[in-house]
């Protein structure tokens, strides 16, 4: 968005809304990693434990509450627009771009925070491959053809670009949700304890003898003391 913004016909205007936007949507983005970075935690302990039903209610929590906080998230920059600009700068020219790009910006916070939490269920059940792909071609293969057609063919300027932003964001969070509601979580859960019992295994498995020094030298020393004996 910043290497696009600076080739618009108005650069400085579109780059300081630029770095408005993107300090906003950082200072949003810590809440959906908390709660993406839980869900993972939540979702993998479950599933590791055997409990899928467990692991399908933690992931459905976690989204409900995403859908909270990405609704206040909305109404913040909806509401705040005009004092939320004048924090960063007195050009109004500036100031009115932003009033016009955050509530856009707040939309895109709607899909954002859901797809945020997301990836973190996914990453919990082991499938962050899956995520990894899903925001490639949302944001690459959807958003940024979009953002580069509205803001540079059709001359819609930096909003075109951050209406780009929003088609990708509904593009990734319509897929992880997808994803999210179709998972197979019995499944997920035995592929779960096959994880865990390779990891055991390998473990089990290791070398049980011990080396220690005597005044003899170096000798092997089993565990078992009943071997040893």
């Amino acid at each position: 968005m910043t290497i696009l913004a600076g080739n618009l016909s108005e650069p400085r205007v579109a780059l300081a809304t630029s770095a408005i936007v993107i300090q906003t949507t950082s200072l949003m983005y810590t809440l959906p990693t908390a709660l993406s970075a839980s869900a993972s935690t939540r979702v993998g302990n479950e599933l590791g434990a055997g409990r899928p039903t467990r692991a399908k209610l933690a992931a459905i929590v976690a989204i409900g509450l995403s859908l909270v906080t990405s609704f206040f998230g909305l109404i913040g920059t909806i509401v705040g627009r005009q004092a939320w600009g004048r924090v960063f700068t007195k050009d109004n020219e500036v100031i009115e771009l932003t009033m016009i790009v955050l509530p856009i910006i707040g939309l895109c916070e709607l899909a954002n925070c859901p797809q945020t939490t997301s990836c973190g269920i996914l990453r919990g059940s082991a499938r962050p491959g899956i995520g990894a792909t899903i925001n490639f071609y949302s944001f690459y293969m959807v958003g940024a053809p979009l953002a580069i057609v509205l803001g540079f063919v059709w001359g819609v300027g930096f909003v075109g670009l951050c209406y780009g932003l929003l088609a990708a964001q509904v593009a990734c969070v319509v897929s992880m949700l997808t994803v999210i509601f179709k998972t197979d979580w019995e499944k997920e859960s035995l592929k779960a304890n096959d994880l865990v019992g390779s990891k055991s295994d390998h473990f089990a498995h290791g070398d049980q003898t011990l080396i220690i020094k005597s005044e003899e030298g170096v000798v092997p020393f089993l565990k078992d003391l009943d071997s040893q004996k």
